[in-house]
């Protein structure tokens, strides 16, 4: 329930995500339909009063006035500077005193470059006569070829930001108009950022600035303003100079998908609980039965290790050792590998047990078998099939290597000195070995060649391995193979 509930959660998220992000896209559009309204209508504004100024200037105030009233607040003020750079006209009344506007920028890039006809808009600016903020659009003033000045139609900030009201993007939103010099020109938002642009220069590292980049994209990232986790889409408006940008908190966007989420995750809690507790239910009720379950467990555990163990050497039992020889004889023959069998047992023992006791046979058994196993592999199996006699599986080995698997037994049983507390004792082994044939035998039969080799070293004199030939069958009279040397 948890998983499906997280999968479904974090699949809802993203269509949040994206819905959100289409929501900032289209209003960027928007918005940038309404900047380039008011940039046309401004330039158009522009070259028109200007041509007044030249052609004109006895009309050029009553011009003036009329294009004010047609505009309305639109614009802020409308002014000429002469090519000294002193104010000469202003819309809002007569100029008095000496106003120096050399130093501003968009009288530099005029005076800088005079045969360019372009439209220049300027960064916020605090109008000298105006005394609000206001963008500046101006164009060169040039007659009989001749720079004589600049004319200025300022559009106050909040005309810009005025689509700001007429759209919806959330308590923590904002859009923003920016120049390509990284200064932004307006910005609305319920934070009051509009009122405190001056000397803002936003970083270089944003997208929007970097021209390899499509001129319109989305992204999610910390906001050039305020550096809060953003959704940000932005347009390049390149003829202009200037960037849109629509700014939507994941806060705003995200609130109604957390509400349905906490919702979500408290019913799924309870849920949980509720399942939780007739668990609980179930264990108390199933825990008698249970428990009497595991006792039978452990009871048929402990009966098979008696069963597959002995007891005395610690060695496989004789039927766990027999079930795993089929096991294995069934393997060789379904994969076509090799197996050997040795059939070992100890000289003499008898003599053991009635010179020293059987405390001290059982003794030199659990000894024997503790050497042999130190000699085996970990896959080999060693077991004890009755009174002395032993038995060792050899997965994977042929007859040759099974003869010196079986020699190494015998030397190392030979060279040991066995405590005992009848003092130390040194015992050997007999070993008979066989090994499988390709076709047409079977675990009986090869324990019987084995049986049959261990007797006829029995009978060569003890202390030796003999080994069976491929061909030979139960009481072979061919002559054995012995390796005592």
């Amino acid at each position: 329930m948890w998983v499906a509930l997280n999968a479904w959660l974090n699949h809802e998220q993203v269509l949040v995500e994206q819905a959100a992000g289409n929501d900032a896209m289209n209003l960027t559009i928007a918005f940038e339909a309404h900047i380039q309204s008011v940039v046309r209508y401004a330039d158009a504004l522009v070259q028109d009063i200007r041509e007044d100024v030249v052609e004109d200037p006895n009309d050029f105030e009553e011009v003036v006035r009329e294009e004010l009233q047609v505009y309305g607040n639109m614009i802020a003020q409308v002014a000429v500077i002469n090519a000294a750079g002193r104010l000469v006209y202003s819309s809002l009344g007569p100029v008095t005193g000496n106003v120096d506007l050399s130093g501003r920028e968009h009288f530099q890039v005029h005076l800088e470059n005079p045969s360019q006809d372009k439209l220049f808009i300027s960064k916020p600016v605090l109008g000298r006569v105006s005394g609000i903020w206001s963008i500046q659009f101006t164009r060169p003033i040039v007659d009989e070829g001749k720079f004589v000045g600049v004319f200025v139609i300022s559009i106050p900030i909040n005309f810009f930001t005025d689509f700001y009201r007429k759209i919806n993007v959330g308590p923590s939103g904002l859009i923003a108009l920016v120049g390509k010099d990284r200064i932004p020109r307006a910005v609305a938002s319920k934070s009051g950022l509009n009122t405190t642009l001056d000397g803002i220069v936003l970083s270089q590292d944003e997208p929007y600035f970097d021209n390899t980049n499509p001129a319109e994209g989305l992204y999610r990232g910390a906001s050039a303003f305020d550096r809060v986790d953003s959704l940000v889409a932005y347009r390049r408006l390149e003829h202009t100079g200037l960037i849109v940008l629509v700014q939507l908190s994941p806060t705003d966007y995200l609130s109604s998908f957390n509400e349905r989420r906490q919702f979500l995750l408290f019913s799924a809690t309870v849920t949980s609980a509720l399942l939780f507790a007739f668990a609980i239910f179930l264990y108390f009720v199933t825990r008698q039965h249970l428990g009497n379950t595991a006792a039978l467990k452990q009871s048929y555990s402990a009966l098979r290790q008696l069963v597959s163990v002995d007891l005395l050497t610690g060695a496989r039992s004789r039927g766990d050792f027999l079930e795993a020889l089929e096991t294995e004889f069934s393997r060789a023959e379904r994969h076509g590998t090799e197996l050997s069998l040795i059939w070992l047992d100890l000289d003499h023992f008898k003599r053991v047990n009635d010179t020293y006791g059987h405390p001290v046979g059982d003794t030199v058994l659990s000894q024997v078998t503790t050497l042999c196993n130190g000699v085996l592999r970990a896959h080999d199996v060693f077991g004890r099939l009755g009174g002395e006699e032993f038995g060792v599986i050899l997965p994977h080995t042929n007859g040759m290597d099974a003869l010196d698997v079986a020699e190494k037994l015998r030397k190392i049983v030979e060279k040991a000195v066995i405590p005992t507390d009848r003092g130390p004792l040194q015992v050997s082994i007999s070993c008979g070995v066989s090994s499988m044939l390709p076709v047409g035998d079977s675990p009986s039969q090869l324990i019987v060649r084995a049986d049959d080799a261990l007797y006829k070293a029995k009978h060569a004199g003890r202390n030796r391995v003999c080994a069976a030939y491929a061909g030979e069958t139960m009481r072979s009279s061919n002559k054995p193979v012995d390796s005592k040397t």
